[in-house]
């Protein structure tokens, strides 16, 4: 109890300070040129945050998952490549340190770290990823160590969630945080839709020429909110929307009216954005996932009446007399199939490249496809090639050994989810459960389409729920 206190204390003495010393601080740097003020600042707060990371390693999870959701605004503002990577590590490992020298909880079951099924898998997927090192198909080896590098932020970040994460408590308060930013996000995204793109969002746009082809499409400018771009606020947008959905089905007794209320309020604001997003991708993704979490829940009542709303909307919007929203008709042609030129361009390069990936049983390399390959490989017969599938990238980098082993790890994680529902007795508890395997599932199913599970955000969220899942089955170890 002591510690605590002195812990506290030394965290309101650290602000206290911070303030004191920024108020010249921000002074001075307001004077300066505005480009260099923006960097300048944004250092400044993030010295404080990594102050508040270092003492307090629980506060310091969150500041991560923002930092890692909102860091492209400050690059975006000062128009200056900011080594995003490097300022997330930086942030991770003072998270890092903070969890290795907490003490350990008695209260909290332990997780058999050697002999977790997922776990092994994981272990498995790690040292295949290692090999690829030796890969003869790859010709630098620069792309390995920076895929490597994110790839072991990734695995500690999903390590950090179940020891941060350990109780329900933490898990509320975890998509509480997480619905709270997810809505901001979605508010900014309409936002931007309503006014348009910021004179520094058009000027940043304009300078990067692989970001504008991937913004404006005929015309007109998919949002992205705070996020790195559409795709990564799309995806993110119908995760929101589907655990939203989800918890709305719950009885009063455990969600009032008020927070149902609010829970529309926030369903709304994410298919606005999801719909501003023009990601076709995730647009399959809501009645995927929903479709999961009907089909166990056929026998609640709350559950057929969502359903129901959630069919007439679907065919309110295929079929229904809306011919001029682009939305609308982009929305349309990710179920009713198009003509559109990318959608067929896809199958034609999944076809041609067919041969290679029999031929290759480890892959090309890490890093050798598409833009990652001109980069890093030039030369090599998959650079240039977008693969445009989360799937197809893995068969083509890691060869079918490797997509073997993601397929099994993307089986385990949703089989853990479902096996926790059917664990679980609280109702809360059940449809959060229920919405982390609806949600994995979703993800899985738009891997096919997307390199959904590959986005930084998206990233950030699916180890989060993986976290949850691994340490929610031990909870119900202990409790047996």
């Amino acid at each position: 109890m002591y510690r605590q206190v002195a812990r506290r204390n030394t965290v309101i003495y650290l602000f206290m300070l911070l303030w004191v010393v920024a108020i010249p601080v921000i002074a001075y740097v307001s004077s300066m040129d505005a480009k260099f003020s923006i960097v300048v600042a944004g250092g400044i707060i993030g010295l404080a945050l990594a102050a508040v990371s270092a003492i307090n390693y629980r506060a310091g999870y969150y500041i991560y998952i923002t930092v890692a959701l909102m860091v492209h605004v400050p690059e975006r503002m000062s128009r200056t490549a900011i080594p995003v990577g490097v300022v997330m590590d930086a942030f991770l490992l003072l998270v890092l340190a903070g969890c290795i020298f907490d003490r350990k909880r008695a209260d909290v079951p332990k997780i058999d770290y050697y002999k977790d099924p997922l776990l092994l898998v994981l272990y498995l997927y790690t040292a295949y990823l290692l090999i690829q090192c030796f890969n003869p198909n790859m010709f630098n080896i620069q792309g390995w160590f920076i895929y490597i590098r994110v790839y072991i932020r990734n695995l500690i970040f999903l390590f950090i969630t179940m020891k941060v994460l350990s109780t329900w408590k933490d898990v509320y308060w975890f998509f509480k945080f997480w619905l709270v930013i997810s809505t901001a996000a979605a508010l900014y995204g309409c936002l931007q839709q309503a006014v348009g793109l910021l004179p520094f969002e058009r000027e940043y746009i304009a300078m990067n020429p692989d970001k504008f082809k991937t913004v404006m499409i005929q015309g007109r400018a998919r949002i992205f909110s705070f996020m790195a771009d559409p795709a990564a606020f799309g995806v993110l947008m119908a995760c929101g929307a589907i655990i939203c959905a989800i918890l709305i089905t719950a009885s009063k007794q455990v969600i009032s009216m008020p927070r149902k209320v609010l829970l529309l309020f926030i369903i709304a604001v994410h298919l606005l954005a999801l719909g501003f997003s023009g990601t076709r991708t995730a647009y399959v993704m809501l009645p995927v996932g929903l479709l999961l979490f009907f089909l166990v829940n056929l026998h609640n009542r709350n559950t057929l009446i969502a359903a129901s709303i959630f069919t007439f909307g679907m065919l309110a919007m295929l079929f229904g007399p809306f011919y001029s929203s682009p939305t609308i008709i982009r929305f349309r042609t990710a179920f009713m199939g198009s003509q559109d030129e990318s959608l067929n361009l896809r199958d034609v390069n999944r076809h041609g490249i067919q041969p290679y990936i029999y031929s290759h049983p480890i892959g090309g390399g890490v890093m050798t496809v598409g833009n990652d390959g001109v980069t890093y490989n030039p030369g090599h017969r998959l650079a240039g090639l977008q693969p445009d599938s989360g799937y197809l990238r893995a068969v083509l980098e890691l060869g079918w050994i490797g997509l073997i082993i993601v397929c099994l790890y993307a089986y385990m994680g949703t089989h853990y989810a479902i096996k926790n529902y059917f664990n679980e007795e609280g109702e809360l508890n059940r449809l959060l459960l229920i919405g982390i395997a609806a949600v994995q599932y979703a993800i899985i199913v738009a891997t096919y389409a997307q390199e959904a599970g590959g986005l930084i955000e998206t990233a950030i969220f699916l180890n989060a729920i993986l976290g949850i899942t691994i340490r929610v089955r031990y909870n119900h170890l202990k409790t047996k």
